[in-house]
C-alpha cells in the first residue's frame, strides 16, 4: 500500500521549497523544476500530453498569448494548502492553476536524510 507523505512544514522563497516531511526528511524542490511539472491542464497540454486538448463542451478556445520571462515563470509567489493532500503555488506571472500533490513534490525533490 502507497501512503500519501505528509509534510510538517513548508517554507517557501522566490525560488524553490523547502519541505521537512513527517516521515523525518527534508526535501528542496527548485521552482524551475515545480514549475516544468506543473499538474494544470493548460500546461500538460503544453508539454503534450492531449488527454485535455479537446473541451468538453466542443467550443473553440481563443487565447491571447502573453510571453513572460523565465524569472516570472518560476518566481513563486504564493503557497496554500489544497485540502489535506496537496498544495497550490502562485507565480510571479499570475500562473495558479496546478495543484501540486504532496507525492508529487517528494518525487521532484532531492532529499536528504
Amino acid at each position: 500500500m502507497d501512503q500519501t507523505p505528509i509534510p510538517l512544514r513548508i517554507k517557501r522563497s522566490n525560488d524553490s521549497l523547502s519541505v521537512e516531511w513527517r516521515d523525518g526528511t527534508s526535501s528542496i524542490v527548485e521552482a524551475l523544476i515545480l514549475r516544468k511539472n506543473c499538474p494544470c491542464a493548460g500546461c500538460r497540454e503544453q508539454r503534450g500530453d492531449d488527454v485535455h486538448s479537446k473541451p468538453l463542451t466542443g467550443k473553440k478556445r481563443s487565447l491571447n498569448v502573453i510571453q513572460n520571462s523565465l524569472e516570472q515563470e518560476t518566481t513563486i509567489e504564493h503557497v496554500w494548502a489544497v485540502g489535506s493532500y496537496a498544495i497550490g503555488i502562485k507565480w510571479q506571472d499570475g500562473h495558479d492553476s496546478g495543484i501540486f500533490p504532496f507525492h508529487l513534490i517528494r518525487s521532484l525533490a532531492n532529499t536528504d536524510r
